[in-house]
């Protein structure tokens, strides 16, 4: 199968919240990632909102994806992580066994993430000292 960057779609895996505001920016925020990497990215919640994992998979293959990279947005290792999100995305490599459907690691599981946070530590602790001077 192609992986070309035309024919994969990401599928952005939030947890979903009762809190419209909370589901809207995670929209915004696959909505911004696909102008910036300019490939479809499709937002998911796993509950409390839609669309479904499942749902958003098929979404990407109406739109002509062969390949579904699915990318769970969450910080840690829990239940949804190990269980919950490989278990829709089986449920939905069935349904679509022409597409290739890959599940990445969690967000918190990348390293890079420690970078960013340690440019806020760093931020936060300068802001009221200043920057740190040379030799100090």
């Amino acid at each position: 199968m192609s992986t070309d960057a035309a024919t994969t779609a990401v599928v952005l895996v939030a947890h979903g919240s009762r809190a419209d505001a909370a589901n809207a920016e995670h929209r915004r925020l696959a909505e911004t990632l696909a102008r910036r990497t300019e490939c479809t990215v499709v937002p998911a919640f796993l509950e409390l909102a839609e669309p479904s994992i499942e749902a958003a998979i098929g979404e990407a293959v109406e739109r002509g994806a062969s390949r579904v990279v699915v990318l769970p947005y969450f910080l840690s290792v829990g239940r949804h992580v190990a269980i919950d999100i490989p278990q829709a995305v089986e449920e939905s490599a069935t349904n679509h066994p022409a597409v290739d459907i890959e599940l990445r690691g969690h967000l918190g599981g990348d390293h890079r993430l420690l970078d960013v946070l340690a440019a806020l530590i760093d931020g936060a602790t300068h802001a009221a000292t200043g920057p740190p001077t040379a030799g100090a």
